[in-house]
């Protein structure tokens, strides 16, 4: 089945999805939900029955005085500017955008989750121990409107990681990862998630990075290989997105600048890049994982060789680092590919001597910038 990123194909009215080997036909329920996890459907736009006054806050006061909006009845004001239609039976009702840009209280609203949960982990798994799971402290809830969430868990994360985390040694483990990279990172999964699906947005700060996963796949033309590169061909909160622009301090510039600013951030800091994990790994989610740990002269090396030549295998790694160590390569390979950072490609023969490896994203240019002047 051939890709396409702006929609579904059918054929012998059958609606077909690829998988990794052969692929797969959908049945109703299934392309409902992969119709919002890859944003074809806009959940912003839906109409949700919420009464108007519940929208009438701080939030709205703030985006409307900064709109130079003088009109005061907030009815009229949504339906001119998109965020209020009227429904089937001619009543006219908020959008989901409206109520997650100004309500107080969305998550408690609306029929979905909508909120931010923070976990901090002792070590770097999270694992059961005595019927427990080795969390440290009671998970935070951030919830409010979006541009109140986004600040919050700013504030929240930044302050976890400032503070360092105790480990069982009884050492501070302290975090490397720049503010700016955390910052976009949590942005983005909150603008352009997938609001339709019931789950949360998970930050997990583990000892060794922090992850952010965020409900929906890559919308459109997005992948895991041009993200921050090319620009989506459609947003999936088209909506929410243009709105909270229109805030006094917005978050987000919508110029496609944060994955750019992360990677930037993250080389200048010496550490690894982001690492985007989505499908096959996960089935309609997306994990940006942040490591907290300095990139060897080794990876520079390799990953510098890895953006001339699409492959490299053991032979040809232990030229590039002078080294006729076997082993010790593979044990670079092995590491490498457990933290996402490459692709390990096994022969059909399975024959070790021809194992390769390749970048996640081999057609990305701007992927590793040599510029740390910028």
């Amino acid at each position: 089945m051939p890709k396409v990123g702006d929609g579904f194909r059918h054929y012998e009215n059958h609606v077909w999805v690829r998988l990794e080997r052969g692929n797969k036909i959908l049945n109703p329920q299934d392309i409902l939900h992969l119709a919002y996890v890859k944003g074809f459907s806009r959940s912003d736009k839906e109409l949700v029955e919420v009464d108007f006054n519940l929208l009438k806050t701080n939030f709205y006061e703030a985006w409307r005085k900064k709109r130079n909006i003088s009109e005061d009845q907030i009815e009229r004001i949504l339906e001119k500017t998109g965020l209020a239609r009227r429904s089937e039976s001619k009543k006219l009702l908020p959008t989901r955008a409206a109520v997650l840009l100004f309500a107080e209280f969305p998550n408690d609203l609306l029929e979905t989750k909508c909120s931010v949960r923070v976990f901090q982990i002792e070590g770097n798994l999270e694992t059961i121990t005595k019927e427990t799971l080795n969390w440290i402290g009671t998970p935070k809830n951030i919830n409010g409107p979006i541009a109140k969430q986004i600040t919050d868990a700013h504030e929240h994360v930044l302050g976890l990681l400032k503070s360092g985390m105790r480990v069982p040694s009884g050492f501070k483990t302290t975090y490397s990862i720049p503010e700016r990279a955390v910052k976009e990172a949590i942005t983005n999964a909150v603008i352009h998630r997938d609001y339709y699906t019931k789950r949360d947005i998970e930050i997990r700060i583990f000892e060794d990075r922090i992850e952010i996963e965020s409900p929906g796949l890559f919308p459109f033309n997005i992948t895991p290989s041009n993200i921050g590169v090319e620009r989506s061909h459609q947003y999936r909160n088209d909506l929410l997105v243009k709105h909270l622009r229109e805030f006094p301090d917005p978050p987000n510039l919508d110029q496609n600048e944060g994955v750019r600013a992360m990677r930037q951030t993250m080389y200048t800091a010496n550490l690894y890049p982001p690492i985007f994990w989505t499908y096959p790994n996960l089935q309609d989610a997306v994990r940006v994982i942040l490591l907290n740990e300095k990139a060897p002269s080794e990876w520079d090396k390799v990953s510098g060789y890895l953006m001339k030549n699409k492959y490299i295998v053991n032979s040809e790694a232990r030229k590039i680092l002078y080294t006729e160590n076997t082993v010790k390569v593979s044990k670079f390979f092995h590491r490498w590919v457990k933290q996402g950072l490459l692709t390990k490609i096994i022969p059909r023969t399975g024959a070790k001597r021809n194992v390769r490896y390749r970048l996640p994203a081999t057609d990305e240019k701007m992927l590793f910038t040599q510029d740390k002047s910028k």
